[in-house]
């Protein structure tokens, strides 16, 4: 190999060690810039449920939500739109249960979502949802995915169970799950949207059915149904190692008329 060739090769293997040092770089710059959006879009939704929903600062429902916002919760009778929505919502709570807290648990982040796992309390002191007060403490978990859009809350999906009683034990659970496939022969379930953060993995999921058979004493009726659910587990070694679920059981039961629906709310 001649002076030249050799110093070429030289030069050469310097540009494609710079190429490959730079790209190493911008990949981890870029890793750095994911990992601390997710960061700051979590800090946004622990914002809207401390600051907003537990201490009532309704005024901070303008910077945190966009004007497009829509919340999907299916406990509530229509959806909730806006930073105003959001008002009206939060005070329809908190008139309800005064002294409401809500605790974050646990949080996942992927680009522009973020799943959080929380659990409320309050006493149940005015009328909600046209159900008198009762004066009893209530606790519930519940999950939300919401999505972010040019640093605030654009749109959010809610499971949890209002006036839940303690968990069903897995035994009660299968016997469900295999009456419902009974009522509901063409009973289908569909990914709706997940998040991935570490050993975690977030799911939300649509059931839908027809009401061909009986199911909780109520006769078919030929409604078509549907019914939102949503997953958290952790995996380890290969296999799920713990699980938080969240399904709309009440909205289902509504939809087949076991249950009234919600008195309106503002």
């Amino acid at each position: 190999m001649s002076g030249r060739s050799a110093l070429q090769a030289h030069d050469s293997c310097f540009s494609v060690a710079g190429v490959y040092a730079a790209g190493r770089k911008s990949l981890r710059e870029s890793r750095k810039e994911a990992v601390l959006a997710s960061e700051e879009n979590k800090t946004l939704i622990r914002r809207w449920l401390g600051d907003v929903f537990s201490s009532g600062d309704l005024d901070g429902a303008d910077e945190l939500f966009t004007l497009n916002y829509a919340l999907h919760d299916p406990s509530f009778p229509h959806d909730v739109h806006g930073p105003e929505g959001i008002k009206r919502y939060v005070t329809a709570y908190r008139v309800a249960f005064p002294d409401l807290e809500v605790a974050v648990e646990d949080q996942l982040a992927e680009e522009d979502k973020v799943v959080t796992r929380w659990a409320a309390r309050g006493t149940h002191s005015g009328k909600f949802l046209g159900l008198a007060p009762t004066g009893d403490e209530v606790t519930v978990s519940g999950i939300e995915f919401d999505r972010i859009a040019d640093g605030k809350i654009d749109e959010a999906w809610i499971g949890y169970h209002p006036f839940a009683g303690p968990k069903p034990d897995p035994e009660r659970v299968g016997r469900g799950i295999a009456a419902m496939s009974q009522a509901f022969p063409d009973l289908r379930m569909a990914e709706a949207d997940s998040v991935k953060e570490g050993n975690k993995v977030a799911l939300r999921w649509l059931l839908s059915g027809t009401h061909e058979g009986e199911f909780m004493g109520v006769a078919a009726t030929g409604r078509r149904v549907e019914a939102m659910g949503m997953d958290i587990v952790r995996v380890a070694n290969g296999e799920i190692a713990e699980h938080w679920g969240e399904f709309d059981a009440v909205g289902l039961l509504r939809q087949i008329g076991v249950i009234p629906r919600p008195g309106n709310l503002p």
